[in-house]
């Protein structure tokens, strides 16, 4: 069994933040509902709490393929993973202005 490498350790830590994020967009949504009493937002609560189980899952498998699956996947996943971080990071900041 190999050990896991720095590349699938940095997906991971990547879709952490990524975790992190949408757990705080889930929080304000939620909290924005509360306030207005509307059930408008919903389904974006929704949206927002199956990219997180995605990212939940994600965690998981890679953690997984970190001991059978070499640099050819995980380097990639990266450029992948880090374009997600990336839109979520522009919803985050979109949301405290």
């Amino acid at each position: 069994m190999k050990t896991m490498g720095i590349f699938w350790l940095t997906n991971i830590i990547i879709i952490l933040i990524e975790a992190a994020l949408l757990a705080t967009i889930i929080a304000f949504y939620v909290k924005t509902i509360i306030a207005v009493k509307s059930k408008f937002l919903l389904p974006i609560v929704l949206f927002s709490t199956l990219f997180l189980l995605q990212s939940i899952l994600s965690v998981y498998y890679y953690y997984n393929f970190s001991h059978f699956v070499g640099a050819s996947v995980s380097v990639p996943l990266i450029l992948i993973n880090s374009i997600g971080l990336a839109s979520f990071i522009v919803l985050f900041v979109s949301l405290r202005q």
